[in-house]
C-alpha cells in the first residue's frame, strides 16, 4: 500500500517538474485519472516506474474578460414611507349608533342692500375670489376666519376697507394682500360687511 503512495506522490512531482510554463486558464473540469496498477514486483529488481503524462484538454480554454456593471438606478427616486396610524381601541358595553353630522352648504349672511348672491358676484367680478374663499383657506384667509377673528372689534369695518384700498401684510402670516384700488368706496364696504356678517 505504501508503495501506491510513493508512486503516485513522484508521478506528481514529476508533473510539476515540467519545462512547459502552465498557463492560466478558467476552471476545467478534472480529467479522468486512471489508476496505475504496478507491475508485479520480483523480489530482485525493483519496478520501472512508467514516465507522468499529463492530459492536455482537446478544445483550448477561452477565459473571457470579466465586465462590471453598474446597477441601473432611476434619475429620480421616489421613496415612499407608509403612514402608520394608530388604531383606537373602543370599548362599549353596549352597542352605540353612528352619528352622522348632515352636510351644510356654507352659511351665509344677508347684508343690508346686498344679497348673497350679489355679494358673491361682486366679489368675484372684483377678483377676490383668486385669492379668497368663504370657508377655505387659499392664498388669503377664509373670509369665515376673518369674520371670526374681528367679530366684536367696533373699527373692523374701517380697518378691512383700508385693507382692502391700501392693501397689508402680516396679519395672516407672510402673504401680503395688494392693494386693490379697482374696487370702489361703496363697493368695499358692501363685500367687508358681507365678510363681517358671515358666521
Amino acid at each position: 500500500m505504501n508503495q501506491k503512495w510513493i508512486l503516485l506522490f513522484a508521478v506528481l512531482a514529476l508533473s510539476a517538474c515540467q519545462s512547459k510554463k502552465p498557463q492560466v486558464v478558467a476552471v476545467v473540469p478534472a480529467p479522468e485519472v486512471v489508476a496505475l496498477v504496478p507491475a508485479p514486483v520480483l523480489a530482485e529488481e525493483p519496478a520501472p516506474v512508467a514516465p507522468a503524462t499529463v492530459v492536455e484538454p482537446a478544445v483550448p480554454v477561452v477565459v473571457a474578460p470579466v465586465v462590471a456593471t453598474q446597477p441601473v438606478v432611476p434619475a429620480n427616486p421616489v421613496v415612499v414611507a407608509p403612514v402608520v396610524k394608530p388604531i383606537p381601541k373602543v370599548t362599549a358595553s353596549a352597542p352605540v349608533a353612528a352619528v352622522t353630522k348632515p352636510v351644510t352648504a356654507p352659511v351665509v349672511a344677508k347684508v343690508a342692500g346686498l344679497t348673497d348672491a350679489e355679494a358673491l358676484a361682486l366679489a368675484k367680478k372684483k377678483n377676490c375670489l383668486a385669492c379668497h374663499a368663504v370657508d377655505k383657506k387659499m392664498v388669503g384667509p377664509a373670509w369665515k376666519d376673518v369674520a371670526a377673528k374681528n367679530r366684536g372689534d367696533a373699527g373692523a369695518q374701517a380697518k378691512l376697507e383700508a385693507k382692502i384700498a391700501k392693501g397689508g401684510s402680516g396679519a395672516w402670516g407672510a402673504m401680503p394682500m395688494p392693494a386693490q384700488p379697482q374696487v370702489a368706496a361703496e363697493e368695499r364696504t358692501q363685500l367687508v360687511r358681507f365678510i363681517l356678517n358671515l358666521k
